[in-house]
This record gives structure tokens, C-alpha cells and sequence, in this order.
């Protein structure tokens, strides 16, 4: 990589996205994507351990952690090609607290160019959770739950902290955060017909959630080739949101860009090289 930049394998755009695979120096790739012109979505690792199972993200397995220069040289990248990218977000590819000395830095990085960062994390590890929430600068830290019951959070987080676990230390530490702060914290509910989508379960959710008084994300799936689960219909989609705006909470549903098959939500997808192996990730 000469300058920052990676090689880029693939420029796709259309369906209000622009969707880029960008090639690594051991013949990985990633994919990065520009949703509404000005905010880009840039992967942490080359495939993702968290295994699951409407990912299309980790449906190859885990290859290898991204180095600063590459979470770095994605956005040089994309910044070369688009113009008024004002802010990102490490929700692509990989789950960013396996990875999290070098996103640390990648955020340190960002600050000095000025762009603000998000991140999207299953919560584990759990102790590099906690000072996401207390002290890393961010711009927003979206906590993908996705269930209600531990039984259905290990069906849709195989490699992910229990909900007792994450719970404990939302209890602990939520309460303890300024306005500001707090109002940056999200948890992510992906709606899945015949899994996550009954009324027990969502119950059981609300139950869970309801002392932290926290933003909700309802995230509408989108139908990937690696696997045969369905959405939720649009009709129980509104009827849930309707039912937890009712409960009090503040919900946000997808946008219509992270509804697009075009680099919507969990359908990025990792190449990794022949030489990367398939183990568990080294958790710098």
C-alpha cells in the first residue's frame, strides 16, 4: 500500500449506496461502504468470529485482525474517491472490540482529521465494553442484543456475552454516565420472522432493557446468500416499533440505505487470503 491507500477491487454504486471491496496487502479483502453520501461504514477485521448466523460478514470465518494502517487507509481510500465523507462508523466487517488497541488508535486518528466515529459491537469482551462506554471519545456505540432470552441470544450472538453478563455491566455503568454520554448508547434488535419476533420474546427484551432507558435500534434484515433466514414481516416490523414507542422508548428503524441490498447491514462480506488461517482472533 503506497500512501495510506488500498487497492480498489470494486466500486459499486446504485441503490443510494457505494459499496467498495478493497484489496489488502496479503490478498484479503474487506468492504467499505458510503451510505447517504457523507457517512462511511469501514470493517475492523477479514471476516468476523461472532459466527452469526444473518451475517453474511463472518459466514467465511475469522481470517485476521485489521492493522491501524488499513482501518486507516480505508477511509484515505474512500476520501480519494467521494468527496464529503464528514463522519464513520467501524460497523462493517469484524467485531471491533476483538480488535480494539488498533480501533482505539483508528479513533484516535480520526479525531485528528476531524472526523467523528461510531461503532457497532456484540459487547465482548466485556471488560474492553466498559470503558467504551465510560471514557473512549465516540460519536455513538450501538450494543447488537438481538434477543430477550439467553436461549435466543446464543441462536442469534454464538460467540457473544450472555445477556446476563452484558446486562450486569449496562447496570453497572449506564446509570453512572452523563446526559451526553448516555445519549450516545444504543441497543440493536434485528428482527428475525419465527426467531426473535414473538411477543414473548420481545417481553422479555423490554423487561431487560427497561431500567436503562436507552435509544432502541429496530434493524429490518436483509435476505443474504449465506443463509435462509427471513425477515420479519413489515407489518409485525411497524406493529414492534409501535409497541416499544409505546412502552416509553426512544426507537430508531432502519434508514433506507442500511435496507438496501447494496452494502446494507450484514451484507458485507471479507475474502480472506489462502495463507490466513481460520482460528480465533487475537484480542489486542
Amino acid at each position: 500500500m503506497a500512501d495510506g491507500m488500498l487497492e480498489v477491487l470494486d466500486d459499486i454504486s446504485g441503490e443510494g449506496n457505494r459499496r467498495f471491496r478493497l484489496g489488502l496487502r496479503d490478498g484479503a479483502a474487506v468492504e467499505a461502504v458510503v451510505y447517504g453520501g457523507d457517512a462511511l461504514c469501514i470493517s475492523s477485521q477479514v471476516g468476523c468470529a461472532v459466527a452469526c448466523p444473518f451475517c453474511a460478514s463472518g459466514a467465511r470465518g475469522f481470517g485476521r485482525n485489521l492493522e491501524l494502517d488499513e482501518l486507516v487507509g480505508q477511509v484515505m481510500t474512500v476520501r480519494g474517491l467521494v468527496n464529503g465523507i464528514v463522519r464513520v462508523t467501524v460497523s462493517g466487517i469484524g467485531e471491533p472490540l476483538h480488535n480494539h488497541q488498533r480501533v482505539v488508535a483508528f479513533t484516535e486518528w480520526a479525531r485528528t482529521v476531524g472526523l467523528p466515529v461510531s461503532l457497532t459491537t456484540s459487547g465482548g469482551p466485556l471488560a474492553r465494553l466498559r470503558p467504551w462506554l465510560e471514557l473512549h471519545p465516540h460519536r455513538g456505540l450501538t450494543i447488537s442484543v438481538h434477543a430477550g432470552t439467553e436461549a435466543v441470544r446464543a441462536q442469534m450472538v454464538p460467540h457473544g456475552p450472555s445477556l446476563t453478563a452484558l446486562f450486569g455491566v449496562l447496570g453497572q455503568t449506564v446509570p453512572g454516565l452523563g446526559r451526553g454520554r448516555r445519549r450516545k448508547v444504543a441497543l440493536a434488535y434485528l428482527l428475525m420472522a419465527g426467531i426473535n419476533d414473538h411477543e414473548a420474546e420481545i417481553d422479555a427484551f423490554v423487561e431487560r432493557v427497561r431500567s436503562l432507558r436507552l435509544k432502541l435500534h429496530l434493524y429490518a434484515f436483509n435476505p443474504v446468500p449465506t443463509n435462509d433466514l427471513e425477515p420479519a414481516s413489515e407489518a409485525r416490523y411497524q406493529q414492534i416499533a409501535a409497541r416499544l414507542r409505546g412502552d416509553g422508548f426512544d426507537v430508531r428503524r432502519s434508514s433506507q440505505a442500511r435496507r438496501r441490498a447494496n452494502g446494507g447491514c450484514g451484507t458485507l462480506v471479507a475474502a480472506r487470503s489462502a495463507s490466513s488461517p481460520n482460528a480465533l482472533p487475537v484480542l489486542q
